[in-house]
């Protein structure tokens, strides 16, 4: 007569069946049941380590480094991105940070008359904010998708939190979907 070995795992789960029947007269289905609803009312909770903890707390209270990318076509500019641009002033003010300002166009700088309207106009609205110097990037006339420009930037300089409205999303210049996945720092978004 041949004898069959059974791997040792399923002879455990064979043991601890017939243990859970015949002692305590429950089905391994029915205990199973009730360890997954002992941990839907009591779920474990995760702790952070201090130290970890600390440095998630400070990477949004330490800000260094500010994007301001301008994507509206209003010279005078829109008040979603007044909005960003007087919440930048404010961020970086707070946090003694930088303030880099990215204008963003399709069209070239010649075919755009009131450009130089518009910089003043972000000129203004950051110095209301109390800042006065800042560093001014345009990318016209590219032909790129302004949120590659908003990464490539964000990216190339290192920066801590970009600032734009929702305006921006909404009208349908910047990709919010795009954005959360390649822009490497943190996005604060405005809301109208």
């Amino acid at each position: 007569m041949k004898e069959y070995h059974l791997p040792d795992r399923v002879n455990k789960f064979v043991l601890l069946n017939c243990f859970l029947v015949h002692f305590l007269g429950v089905t391994p289905f029915y205990l199973w049941l009730f360890v997954r609803s002992f941990f839907y009312f009591f779920p474990a909770r995760a702790k952070l380590p201090e130290s970890e903890a600390v440095s998630a707390a400070d990477a949004f209270t330490q800000f260094k480094h500010v994007l301001l990318p301008i994507t509206d076509r209003n010279p005078y500019l829109s008040e979603g991105t007044r909005q960003a641009a007087a919440t930048a002033a404010g961020l970086a003010k707070k946090y003694e940070a930088d303030i880099t300002v990215v204008v963003i166009d399709e069209n070239p700088k010649e075919s755009v008359p009131e450009h130089d309207t518009k910089l003043s106009s972000v000129r203004w609205h950051l110095s209301e904010g109390g800042f006065q110097e800042f560093r001014l990037i345009e990318r016209l006339g590219e032909g790129t998708k302004p949120t590659a420009i908003i990464g490539e930037v964000a990216d190339d300089l290192s920066l801590d939190l970009v600032v734009i409205s929702m305006e921006a999303i909404h009208s349908k210049h910047v990709d919010a979907n795009l954005l959360a996945e390649f822009i490497p720092c943190p996005v604060l978004l405005l809301p109208l």
